[in-house]
């Protein structure tokens, strides 16, 4: 019943019988294991949107039908994106924006906190830690050893700042190693000690069920995802927070839309949410968000969680059988994770298994840093030379030397017989480990390993241009 269940499942994904090209000249049923990125989209999405197409026009913009139409339905999928998270819409307000990026940006410049401080953490991802600290006074929480929140450090900090903390703001689950946090605890605190919580929900919403407002719960304060990680493409992400917080003030940005009347003399702002969505909105985007959430609502999230979660386990401990290769964060036995796994292979460059990876196993992973330099700086137990060391090299362009990591990250539709092969792929790199490394050159300047046989950039322009020959 279960394989049943989950082959239909696996219907509703886009693109799965594609076959991409490897280095021999064969072709491969490509295997996505880089979901923390980017998800591919939902049948249910696609044909949302061309259902939507022949009707589509501009929002806000004109009284003929369509316009009236489009009208509806982009405030119609703000709707849903709020009842989908239970976020009252008399207390709460949806800003339909490009991605979670945008929207941590947003609510920096718009979250007014005088002389206040944020207290963000060393495991965000840029977008949750730049914001706040080129704009406000920023505490970081600290870490444990294995990449967790240190709570104590948590509670220390906000009784200790009292009253300047004025927003706790950190990530629903690591984008490095899945870790998922514990947002009601911290949302506790964040109040007790007189401060807001944002949560950039970017990684945990797609794979977690998630409330604003929950029965017997804290409530949260602000809630930031994208569209392109939970099976939505099409440029849409949202800010869910409270209406006082739009209601004054000057928005981030300014022109069509965004005010009621102009004079020589004066400007007056629209209300919310006009008043934050500069230009003409995306309808398209914010329909396929929507859409996806819908579609997750039907689908049994809470049933899709659990199967990601006996995945994540799965996959932790056919990789421990890999002797050399080192797993960052606590087992997802032990903490709760989302299916996002770090590794090193002892002996190669992270860009090195990645690229054997995609080029030779039709796999597609990710390496680096992941945007999240600080935290993977504390993961590799890096020193401050170190990384002082480090900066310095790609100061100078040389991001062939740079540390690392390798990432595989799944959603629903993945399968415990793709983390087979990613465990055979993984074995014939270390037994054939001379051979494969000759076959292998490094550009000095993109840290890029590209096969020294044929060309591979000729042959992705030309598959490129493909897409255009119309």
């Amino acid at each position: 019943m279960e394989k049943q269940w989950h082959d239909q499942i696996r219907k509703e994904i886009l693109g799965l019988d594609l076959k991409v090209p490897l280095c021999d000249g064969t072709r491969r049923p490509y295997l996505n294991l880089d979901n923390a990125a980017t998800t591919p989209p939902l049948v249910a999405v696609v044909q949302a949107i061309q259902s939507f197409l022949p009707w589509y026009s501009s929002v806000h913009r004109g009284f003929g039908y369509k316009s009236q139409l489009s009208t509806a339905v982009y405030q119609e999928a703000r709707r849903l994106v709020l009842d989908f998270f239970a976020a009252p819409a008399q207390q709460y307000i949806a800003l339909f924006v490009k991605n979670t990026s945008e929207a941590l940006n947003k609510l920096a410049k718009r979250l007014d906190l005088g002389a206040g401080e944020v207290l963000t953490t060393w495991m965000e991802h840029h977008s949750n830690d730049l914001p706040w600290r080129l704009k406000n006074q920023t505490q970081h929480l600290e870490l444990t050893a294995e990449g967790c929140l240190d709570l104590a450090d948590l509670e220390t900090k906000l009784k200790k700042a009292r009253p300047r903390i004025k927003l706790v703001t950190v990530c629903g689950a690591s984008n490095v190693t899945g870790i998922v946090n514990p947002l009601q605890t911290i949302a506790e605190l964040a109040h007790h000690y007189g401060a807001q919580i944002a949560v950039d929900a970017a990684q945990l919403a797609p794979h977690h069920p998630l409330k604003i407002q929950s029965s017997g719960a804290e409530h949260l304060d602000y809630l930031c995802l994208s569209g392109h990680k939970i099976y939505a493409p099409f440029g849409s992400g949202v800010l869910i927070g409270p209406h006082e917080t739009f209601r004054v003030g000057t928005p981030d940005q300014v022109g069509g839309g965004t005010v009621i009347a102009v004079s020589r003399e004066e400007v007056v702002f629209a209300p919310p949410p006009d008043r934050d969505e500069v230009g003409t909105p995306n309808p398209i985007g914010a329909v396929a968000l929507a859409a996806a959430l819908r579609w997750l609502a039907k689908n049994d999230l809470p049933r899709l969680a659990a199967y990601e979660a006996e995945l994540s386990e799965y996959a932790f401990d056919r990789l421990k059988t890999i002797p050399g290769l080192i797993l960052y964060g606590p087992p997802p036995q032990h903490y709760p994770r989302i299916g996002v796994i770090a590794f090193n292979l002892e002996g190669f460059p992270h860009g090195l298994v990645a690229a054997f990876l995609a080029f030779e196993a039709g796999i597609g992973v990710r390496h680096g840093c992941f945007c999240a330099r600080p935290y993977v700086h504390h993961l590799l137990g890096l020193s401050k030379a170190e990384i002082v060391s480090y900066e310095n090299l790609a100061k100078a362009g040389k991001k062939c030397l740079l540390p690392g990591m390798v990432r595989i990250s799944f959603g629903f539709y993945n399968t415990k017989s793709e983390f087979d092969l990613l465990v055979d792929a993984l074995r014939t790199l270390q037994s054939e480990e001379e051979k494969i490394k000759n076959r292998y050159r490094i550009d000095p300047v993109t840290g890029e390993y590209l096969p020294k046989a044929g060309n591979f950039k000729d042959a992705l322009m030309r598959h490129t241009k493909t897409f255009f020959n119309f």
